[in-house]
């Protein structure tokens, strides 16, 4: 009978553990440090939205939707997968997501089920996007302005920056150079801000003169024990930029360990997840 009821106990503990590592939603917070940042930027607030795959938080989304308006972010940036590739009725998603479309500026770049919708969908999608102001930057980048301040937000489309494998040195600079040619000019002297799915390129995005990536793809390494990570969404074990704040010299890496679930249906250790970033001058 001890053994029963201990078993019993321990998968209601289970069952609780599962629900709230998927469920439970929690804000992350970051400061970046720049000496770039234009005065006119700083305590400026961005909140980073990564890999929804389509997840709803309480009915309508209320619960995502109200951590959002209590953070009152001055931007939303967006990388990727926030639809997944399953979602039937894009029109009807994209409409939820007007409303905070419509109060905070929001820059998009695509994920890779963005990218598998379907053209049909894909373009319908992106056209609804634009159509409720979101600024969806497929390759390249445009300037956020404050007075005569200014930074810039660059995003590389997830055909363009997934992660090549088996790279020799010499493939590595041809594809930073293939890099550098989509996103046109990146001024040295000026702060930017690269989204950028994939974060394993991390060591390549960091020769492209960007100052702050924001991340996501491998949704924290959908199992974690602390600090470590188990297995990305590519079925890589131990990703090495699965999570959290990383610094390469003066280049930072901002992963966002997402909200929703995709191939493999379940986090652990691993609740979602919406970033806020403060910059600082």
């Amino acid at each position: 009978m001890y053994i029963v009821i201990t078993t019993i106990f321990l998968i209601f503990l289970l069952l609780i553990l599962i629900y709230t590592s998927n469920n439970c939603l929690k804000v992350t917070r970051y400061t970046v440090n720049n000496k770039k940042i234009p005065k006119s930027f700083n305590n400026f607030k961005i909140v980073h939205i990564s890999d929804v795959h389509s997840k709803m938080f309480g009915k309508n989304n209320s619960k995502f939707f109200d951590k959002i308006y209590k953070l009152n972010p001055d931007i939303i940036v967006m990388t990727g997968d926030i639809i997944d590739d399953s979602e039937k009725n894009v029109e009807e998603f994209a409409r939820l997501y007007s409303k905070l479309y419509k109060k905070y500026p929001t820059y998009y770049s695509i994920g890779n089920h963005e990218r598998k919708l379907g053209y049909k969908r894909y373009k319908k999608y992106i056209d609804l996007l634009k159509k409720y102001g979101v600024n969806v930057i497929i390759n390249g980048g445009v300037y956020l302005k404050r007075g005569s301040d200014k930074i810039k937000i660059n995003a590389l489309k997830f055909r363009e920056n997934m992660q090549p494998k088996f790279l020799t040195e010499e493939k590595k600079k041809k594809y930073i150079n293939y890099m550098r040619n989509k996103l046109g000019d990146i001024k040295e002297n000026e702060f930017n801000i690269l989204l950028a799915h994939d974060p394993e390129n991390f060591k390549m995005y960091e020769k492209l003169n960007v100052d702050l990536i924001f991340s996501g793809h491998v949704h924290g390494g959908l199992v974690r024990f602390g600090k470590i990570c188990l297995l990305s969404p590519r079925r890589k074990f131990f990703p090495k930029y699965s999570y959290g704040k990383s610094i390469l010299n003066k280049t930072t890496l901002i992963t966002s360990s997402g909200l929703g679930n995709a191939t493999i249906p379940v986090r652990l250790f691993n609740r979602p997840e919406i970033v806020e970033v403060i910059l600082k001058n």
